[in-house]
Parts: C-alpha cells; sequence; structure tokens
C-alpha cells in the first residue's frame, strides 16, 4: 500500500475509519484528547513513533503547549499548540500537525497534506504490499523551496504505479508501466492516468490500481480503481476514514467494506420526508443502518454562521454510512451494513 501503506487506523484508513475516538487520544491509551491530557500521560522524553503516507517518518513528542517533530535525518521542529476549533492544530507557520477524528495530518509549505498513524509494523492493510519502492529525488524549485519534488514507483506483479510528485496539491503525474520499467519521471512507454478523480496513488489489489482525490470532498475522500491491465476506469466513490476495512476477490467479483461517504442532492433538514425517501431509495439505509439525524449537524452550522442560516437549510446533507460494495465487472452495487451512520452539511 503507498498512501496508507503504514496503517489500518484511517484514513484502519487513512483507510474501519470510524473509531470516535481522536488518534492523539488512543496513541495515549485512550485518554480524551486535549493537549494537557496529552503531556500528562505520554511518558518522559519518549516521543511516539510516526509513519506517513508519503513515506516520512517522525517522532512526535507532545507537551502542554506545543509538539516537537523529530525528522528521520535528526532535524527537529516545535510547533506551538494554535487551536482545537474546529481540528487540534500544531503549527509554527511553515509546518504544521493536524489531528481530525482519528487521523493526524502533516504538512509542510504548501505540499498537500500526508495522513500519520502509529507507526506498526504489524498492521494489517487490504491492499497488496509493492515487491519494491524506489524513490527518485527531482531538482529542488527555488520558487517553491519547501517542496520536495519526487518520483515514487511501486512495484507490483505484473506491473508499476509511478507517481510524480512537485510537491503542489495533486501528483504533477500518475502512470502504469511494466513492473521493470525505470524509475524516472518521463518514459515514453508509460501509460498515463488522467482520470479526474485520481490525485494520488492509494494502493494496489490484484491488477488493479486505486487512487484518490487530491483533497478531501464533503468530509470523504473520493478514490478511482484502475485496470492496470486494460487501463480502464471500473468505477469510483468516496470512504471516510483512514482505510478500507476489506479489499477480497471473491469468486471474480471485487467485494469491499468500508465507510462510504454519499452527497444526496437534497436537503434531510428542509426536505424532511421526501428527502428521506429519496435517500433510502439511493443508498438502501432505513432497514439495516438506519437514516442518521441531521438535525444537530444543521443546527451547529447555523449557529456559527447565523447569517446564513436560510441558506444553510437548503445545502444538500452529507451521508456517511458502513457498506459492502460488491462490483461484478459491470456495475457497483452497494449494500449497507449495520453500524453508526452520520450526517454532515456539505464543504
Amino acid at each position: 500500500m503507498c498512501r496508507n501503506e503504514t496503517s489500518s487506523v484511517q484514513y484502519a484508513g487513512f483507510r474501519s475509519f470510524r473509531l470516535f475516538v481522536p488518534l492523539a487520544a488512543m496513541l495515549l491509551g485512550g485518554v480524551a484528547f486535549a493537549p494537557q491530557a496529552m503531556a500528562q500521560d505520554q511518558e518522559e522524553d519518549q516521543p511516539f513513533p510516526l509513519a506517513c503516507e508519503d513515506g516520512t517518518q517522525l517522532q512526535a513528542l507532545f507537551t502542554e503547549d506545543d509538539v516537537t517533530v523529530t525528522l528521520a535525518d535528526g532535524t527537529s521542529f516545535k510547533l506551538p499548540f494554535k487551536s482545537d476549533d474546529p481540528f487540534v492544530l500544531y503549527s509554527d507557520g511553515k509546518r504544521q500537525l493536524t489531528e481530525k477524528g482519528d487521523v493526524l495530518e502533516w504538512t509542510v509549505g504548501k505540499k498537500a497534506p500526508t495522513i500519520c498513524s502509529p507507526e506498526d509494523g504489524d498492521v494489517a492493510t487490504p491492499f497488496d504490499q509493492p515487491v519494491a519502492v524506489d524513490n527518485l529525488d527531482l531538482p529542488a524549485d527555488k520558487a517553491n523551496p519547501d517542496a520536495k519534488p519526487v518520483v515514487n514507483c511501486y512495484r507490483y506483479q505484473g506491473f508499476m504505479v509511478k507517481e510524480v510528485d512537485l510537491g503542489e496539491v495533486g501528483a504533477e503525474k500518475l502512470a502504469i508501466l511494466p513492473e521493470n520499467a525505470k524509475c524516472e519521471r518521463d518514459d515514453p512507454a508509460e501509460k498515463r492516468v488522467s482520470d479526474p478523480v485520481a490525485g494520488y496513488f492509494l494502493g494496489a489489489k490484484g491488477k488493479l490500481a486505486f487512487f484518490q482525490a487530491a483533497d478531501s470532498f464533503n468530509g470523504g475522500m473520493p478514490y478511482v480503481v484502475i485496470d492496470t491491465a486494460a487501463m480502464k476506469k471500473l468505477f469510483d466513490d468516496s470512504f471516510e476514514g483512514a482505510d478500507f476495512e476489506k479489499i477480497d476477490d471473491e469468486g471474480g467479483k471485487l467485494v469491499m467494506d468500508y465507510v462510504r461517504t454519499y452527497s444526496a442532492d437534497c436537503s434531510l433538514y428542509l426536505d424532511g420526508q421526501a428527502c428521506a425517501d429519496k435517500i433510502k431509495k439511493e443508498t438502501g439505509l432505513g432497514t439495516v443502518a438506519q437514516l442518521p439525524d441531521c438535525g444537530p449537524a444543521y443546527d451547529a452550522e447555523k449557529k456559527r454562521t447565523p447569517d446564513y442560516a436560510k441558506e444553510i437549510e437548503q445545502l444538500p446533507s452529507v451521508i456517511s454510512y458502513p457498506v459492502t460494495m460488491t462490483f461484478d465487472g459491470t456495475t457497483a452495487n452497494y449494500a449497507p451494513r449495520a453500524g453508526e451512520t452520520s450526517c454532515r452539511v456539505p464543504d
């Protein structure tokens, strides 16, 4: 696995996801998050090792007022605590460590955030492990000195996925090549992945390559699945958390378990039963898993921005719910699973 290869906590995704406690709290033995609680529970002078999706290795040492982040080369940065509304944020202006629910995001300059999880070599992932991973550093960009341009090459049985990351939001290029191809920025034999959803490489299963969007949308992470042999898009959707819970080939059918993010085209808050009936029909909610109450999410947003209360009521609802997705080669079908569902207003 690539961008989420270190954890089944995320998004267990970066990528199942909804543990409903902050990742920082898990690191501290389940204590509810607060900067003070983190400092009090952390063993003195023992930083937490974190592995990030882009390959970055961090050590994070929390105190009541800041976190000291140490990189693999020994470079350290002290990031002051800035805010816990809406996310817990530590930042020195150039670098930041952000806690969002059950994941931590590390951001440097204008580079896209990368999700970081507790380093654990025994953590299972639903993706195949690469046969090998090669990284080629590219010349630095004087206009963006904090960026680290790199070519990442993930080799699997029968193919290689190449990701050219210049440090901007979204990879500069994604491509499929033979397994033994040279890891370089440009190759005339490469087959470009040009789907608009594909922003970064996510992982591989068999001959299938999964790509995630460059950024989240409505609280979920859009993804797309490409058949690397036929260079054909199979389907796309959006998941919540850090990772998928399961990706299996069952009798020629791809079966996946995850928390799905569904963006409706109506407001459960304003349209009531008519919208509820439409969402139930399109998602299957209402039997195994119930449709969530959207009132608290809308009321909270109206309280936060009271001048736009009427506009907020009209916003379409975003529903997250656990599903089993089955792809039979032609159609993706989503069956709700028992579990907690949630509602939010769109981004």
